[in-house]
């Protein structure tokens, strides 16, 4: 294969162009066909690496810290991937880290004392959206169409996107398209299911009962009771609630579709409220597990084989595939399965997932070249440098097989590739064929890669169906004014620490009672203003509100 002539030495040689088309053709390649594979052409080659004449404008770009750069490839804002795209895009980047972890306080004092970056790229749509009611992003509309080539061409054709990227009437936000796959999972041993001769739980009170068979009944073998059964992971998705990531229960949060009537609900929250309970009190989960924020504990639970049912994010990528790996290596023997999520009063669901389209980036209102920023971000999108931030360098990196890249040595990849993915939030990633699914990366003929690819498959047969949808029923193109979200945020406090004392409470303080001082106090604290602020929300925007359930028709597409 021919090099790319006019990107500098480090660039890659490229086999894959990705199609222009929109989100509807992807869709229909992954169940019908793949994407066509060519070499690049001249025009779109010569596009791609086409340099300003002079100096490059130069922007800030933030990009998230995860603490993940492997010893030796430097820092996220200095490594291999930012000298590359310094080399090669058409300005020059200063990358701003966020964590990712509470990444909003980060970005408050950025924007606090005026050190925001020009680009910001933020994955909680609900903060994104906050900007934007406080003016510190602008609308997007006359940049697009005055300086976009490659974002303004994608999005033209997706009118599900478009309505998605705009707040209040006007375009905020730049977004992508990606492919339907799993994200958040839950895993059961299934070794143990057999060893206790138990069926697979397929209602929440077969959940619990498996949960007390694996803490009760010595399912390892050992002779010891040191085994736990689950997780209160993504049980909120299993009565329709899980619809904001900013919190840390989603229970808090409970807006439905009730005869076409976006209304407060409080039905759903008490159910998920007395599972939990339930669940603490037989005690098939952590006594310690609200101490437990970032899931450590249960991972580690999980990988050294005292806990039954786990559930993380990520299935599809390198993050479950590691998890999954460890837990082989210290149990050889284990066998896990997908569990679909079991079906409660309220119906059966799945939880959170890649749905096919996102927004991610915006543009600080401070911004002093908006042109510049733009044009990177239409960089960001030209074919040769999605795949090269994706697969890396040919013959480096990866081989060409069957039309798609594959990785030449993973341990390599491990240290100077795989941890580069927030680089990749403009990659239109659904219009990249098969080639780009995290199953393509594994080998089959090694059985723990074999074994992953096959739980995949089961997460996306599990959770990727319009029989079991996710909890969000819609996305609002508004968001809660100001002291509105002051007041939600108070509450929120506020009713997490009722739920979490109703848990942890025993016989000393039921659900009933719980609930009742839960809705008092969201009454006393001016809930009812945020209840009434989203109902008319709905009612107001219809035209410019997704509803989830037409995501599942771009299944058949």
């Amino acid at each position: 294969m021919k090099k790319i002539s006019k990107l500098k030495a480090t660039s890659i040689s490229l086999a894959l162009v990705l199609s222009s088309t929109t989100l509807l053709a992807a869709c229909a390649s992954d169940k019908k066909s793949d994407t066509a594979t060519t070499t690049p052409s001249a025009a779109s080659t010569t596009e791609a690496s086409a340099k300003p004449a002079g100096p490059k404008p130069k922007i800030t770009v933030s990009i998230y810290d995860r603490n993940n750069v492997p010893e030796g490839e430097g820092t996220i804002t200095n490594n291999r991937w930012t000298k590359w795209i310094n080399e090669n895009a058409p300005v020059q980047v200063e990358f701003i880290p966020v964590p990712r972890t509470n990444s909003s306080e980060k970005w408050n004092v950025l924007f606090a004392s005026g050190q925001a970056p020009d680009l910001v790229m933020e994955f909680s749509n609900p903060y994104m959206k906050d900007l934007a009611a406080k003016g510190q992003v602008i609308p997007l509309d006359d940049a697009i169409a005055k300086y976009s080539t490659n974002y303004k061409k994608m999005i033209a054709g997706n009118e599900s996107l478009q309505k998605l990227t705009r707040f209040n009437g006007k375009t905020y936000f730049m977004g992508r398209t990606l492919p339907f796959t799993a994200n958040h999972y839950v895993m059961i041993r299934q070794d143990w299911l057999d060893k206790l001769k138990l069926p697979m739980p397929k209602t929440t009170e077969e959940y619990l009962q498996v949960a007390k068979a694996f803490t009760e009944q010595d399912p390892d073998g050992n002779g010891k009771k040191d085994t736990l059964g689950s997780t209160f992971y993504d049980v909120d998705a299993f009565f329709q609630l899980y619809q904001a990531s900013d919190e840390t229960l989603p229970m808090i949060t409970s807006y439905h579709l009730i005869n076409d009537q976006y209304v407060r609900t409080w039905d759903r929250p008490k159910a998920d409220l007395a599972f939990r309970k339930s669940m603490y009190d037989a005690g098939v989960v952590d006594k310690d597990t609200f101490t437990d924020k970032n899931g450590a504990k249960a991972q580690q639970d999980w990988v050294n084989g005292k806990l039954g049912i786990y559930g993380s994010d990520v299935l599809e990528g390198s993050k479950g595939f590691d998890v999954y790996t460890a837990l082989i290596k210290n149990n050889p023997d284990a066998k896990v399965s997908i569990i679909p999520l079991p079906k409660s009063e309220f119906g059966q669901f799945s939880p959170a997932g890649a749905v096919p389209m996102q927004f991610t980036s915006a543009i600080n209102a401070t911004a002093k070249n908006v042109e510049a920023v733009v044009k990177y971000v239409d960089w960001l999108m030209q074919p040769e440098v999605q795949q090269t931030l994706m697969y890396g360098m040919e013959g480096v990196h990866y081989k060409m097989v069957d039309g798609c890249p594959k990785p030449i040595d993973s341990e390599k990849n491990k240290k100077e590739l795989n941890w580069n993915g927030d680089f990749q939030m403009m990659s239109q990633t659904g219009t990249m064929g098969k080639c780009v699914e995290y199953t393509n990366t594994l080998d089959p003929s090694k059985p723990v890669d074999k074994a992953y690819i096959d739980l995949v498959k089961q997460g996306r047969a599990a959770y990727i169906t319009a029989d079991r949808p996710t909890t969000s029923e819609v996305v609002l193109p508004v968001t809660l004014t100001e002291d509105l979200t002051v007041i939600k945020n108070t509450l929120k406090n506020t009713l997490t620490n009722i739920y979490t004392k109703a848990v942890v409470g025993g016989t000393g303080y039921t659900v009933d009672q719980a609930m009742k001082d839960a809705q008092d106090a969201w009454d006393k604290g001016g809930g009812k203003k945020v209840d009434d602020f989203l109902t008319k929300a709905y009612a107001d925007n219809k035209k410019d509100v997704i509803y989830t359930k037409d995501y599942y028709k771009l299944l058949t597409k």
